[in-house]
C-alpha cells in the first residue's frame, strides 16, 4: 500500500507543501526576546565566542539592553549554582541545530568587517539573531515536510496535506515557527518527526547500523527537549509487540534465537544514544554539580498528575480548548488503528504519557506561552490522526471537513490576536467564556488595524510596556 501511495514525481508530491511554506514566509519575525529564548541563545553564544559555560555576560547584555523586558533574567544572572556558574535549565540541542547557521552568520560578519561595513562581531547583533531564527524556521519547516512524509505512508496526498496544514496553522506550531522562532519548539518538531521517520523506515528489518542511526536521532531528539524522551515509547511498544508475536508464532526456541540477533541492535542503539547525550550530562555536571537537570526543574515536578485535565481543557492554555484541531488528531488515531494498530497504540501511549507528565508540573500551563506549546512535539501524532480521519470520510464530508479546518485556522489566528494585543493575559488564568466572547465581539473590529501593525510596525506587539 505504501509504495502505491507514494508513486509519482517529486514535484507533484511536494508542490503544495512548498507553496504553503513560501506563502507563509511573511509571518517570519526574527527576534530573541523572552527569558527562555535567551537561555537557548546564551548557550550557543557562550560556547562559540567565550569557549565556556559562564552565562553572566550574556544575561547582563540583554538586561542592560532592556531592563524591564528582561527582568526575569536577573535571578539567573545573580544566582550562583553549587559549582559557581549561573543558572540555565535549557538543554543544548537547539544550540547544536542552530550552530551551522550561527557560524555562517559569523563568517559573513567577518567578511563584512573586512569590506569596511561597520558591523560588530559580538555574537549578539542582528546577523546572529537572524541566524538562530532562520535555523528554527529551516528545521521546523523540514519537520513539517517529514510529518507529511509520515502521513503519506498511510493516506493519499490530499488527505496528508490537509492533516499537516491543519496542525501547521491551527495549533501553536505557527506561532513558534514564525513569531517566536528562537524557542526550541520548532527544532523539537523536526527531531521528533525525524525520529519517527527513521524508526518507521526500519520497522520490518533494521540492521545493527540502522539501530545505531536510530539511537543517534533519539539522542538528538532528547538534546533538544528533554520531554521528547517519551517518544522512545514508540520503539518500546513496537518492539514489545513484535517479540510477543514471535513467541506466539514461532515458538520459544526460535524466538529466542531471533531475539539474540535483535539484542545486538538494541546494544547499538543504546551506545549511539549515550554518545549523543553525553555532552548534555557534561553541561549538567558543569553547571549543577550533578548529572541531572537543575533542581529548579526537579522541584516543579510531582509524582501525581493532578493537573492532567487542566492541561487538556483549561482556558489557561488548555490543549483541546485552545487548539481543537489537536482533539480531532487524537481521535483520528482510532481510524489509524485500522491501518496500523501498532503505530496507533504507540502514538496514543506517547500522547497520554505526555499529558500525565506535563500535568505533574506546577507550571503545567507553560507560563506566558501561546497555547499548549509543550505539545508541539506531538505534531506528528495530531497530523497522522487527522490525515487518517480525513481519508476515512466520504467526498462530500471531506469538503465540509476542509471548511472546518479553515475555521479552526481562523480560530487560532483570533487567539494569536487576543494573546498579542492583551485582550487576554499571557501568564494568568482566563475562562473559555471570555476567550469565545473576544473572538466574536472584540477581534473582528480590530483586524484591519492589527494587520497594519503587523505589516508596518510589528515590534509594537512585543515592545516593552513599563
Amino acid at each position: 500500500m505504501t509504495g502505491e501511495i507514494l508513486k509519482g514525481p517529486w514535484w507533484q508530491e511536494w508542490r503544495v507543501m512548498c507553496l504553503i511554506a513560501v506563502v507563509a514566509l511573511p509571518l517570519f519575525t526574527p527576534r530573541v526576546y523572552a527569558s527562555d529564548e535567551i537561555k537557548y541563545f546564551a548557550t550557543l553564544r557562550s560556547v562559540y565566542f567565550d569557549r565556556d559555560l559562564h552565562y553572566e555576560n550574556e544575561y547582563a547584555h540583554f538586561i542592560d539592553r532592556d531592563p524591564v523586558a528582561h527582568a526575569g533574567l536577573r535571578p539567573l544572572r545573580d544566582t550562583l549554582t553549587p559549582t559557581g556558574y549561573r543558572l540555565n535549565d535549557a538543554p543544548i540541542g537547539a544550540a547544536v541545530l542552530w550552530a551551522p547557521f550561527y557560524v555562517i552568520a559569523d563568517a559573513a560578519v567577518v567578511v563584512a568587517r573586512f569590506s569596511g561595513v561597520p558591523v560588530q562581531r559580538d555574537g549578539y547583533g542582528q546577523p546572529y539573531i537572524w541566524a538562530v531564527c532562520l535555523g528554527s524556521l529551516f528545521w521546523g519547516t523540514a519537520g513539517l515536510f517529514l510529518v507529511f512524509r509520515l502521513c503519506r505512508s498511510y493516506t493519499r496526498r490530499w488527505d496528508s496535506t490537509v492533516g499537516v496544514c491543519a496542525v501547521w496553522f491551527a495549533s501553536p506550531v505557527v506561532f513558534y515557527l514564525y513569531i517566536t522562532p528562537a524557542m526550541a519548539h520548532a527544532n523539537s518538531l523536526f527531531t521528533v518527526a525525524l525520529f519517527l521517520i527513521v524508526w518507521q523506515g526500519g520497522r520490518d528489518f533494521r540492521t545493527v547500523r540502522g539501530w545505531f542511526g536510530l539511537g543517534m536521532v533519539a539522542g538528538l531528539m532528547i538534546l533538544v527537549r528533554e520531554l521528547n524522551w517519551l517518544f522512545l515509547i514508540v520503539v518500546a511498544v513496537d518492539e514489545g509487540l513484535i517479540i510477543i508475536q514471535m513467541l506466539r508464532a514461532e515458538g520459544k526456541a526460535v524466538a529466542i534465537g531471533q531475539l539474540r540477533r535483535r539484542y545486538k541492535g538494541y546494544a547499538s542503539f543504546s551506545l549511539a544514544f549515550v554518545l549523543v547525550v553525553v555532552p548534555q550530562f557534561y553541561v549538567y555536571h558543569t553547571l549543577n554539580g550533578t548529572f541531572g537537570p537543575t533542581p529548579f526543574i526537579v522541584e516543579k515536578f510531582s509524582l501525581v498528575p493532578r493537573h492532567a485535565l487542566d492541561v487538556l481543557v483549561s482556558g489557561f492554555h488548555g490543549l483541546f480548548s485552545w487548539h481543537p484541531v489537536t482533539l480531532l488528531g487524537v481521535l483520528g488515531l482510532g481510524v489509524l488503528w485500522q491501518r496500523d494498530a501498532r503505530l496507533a497504540a504507540a502514538l496514543a501511549l506517547c500522547f497520554v504519557a505526555q499529558v500525565l507528565v506535563i500535568g505533574s508540573y506546577d507550571t503545567w500551563a507553560g507560563g506566558a506561552s501561546f497555547g499548549a506549546r509543550r505539545f508541539i512535539n506531538c505534531t506528528p501524532i495530531f497530523a497522522v490522526g487527522l490525515a487518517a480521519m480525513f481519508a476515512n470520510c466520504r467526498a462530500h464530508i471531506q469538503r465540509v471537513a476542509a471548511v472546518g479546518m479553515v475555521c479552526l485556522i481562523f480560530w487560532n489566528a483570533g487567539l494569536a490576536i487576543q494573546y498579542s494585543t492583551g485582550l487576554i493575559p499571557r501568564d494568568a488564568p482566563v475562562t473559555m467564556r471570555r476567550i469565545v466572547r473576544n473572538q466574536v465581539f472584540e477581534v473582528p473590529p480590530q483586524i484591519m488595524g492589527i494587520a497594519w501593525r503587523f505589516i508596518f510596525d510589528r515590534s509594537s506587539f512585543y515592545r516593552t510596556r513599563s
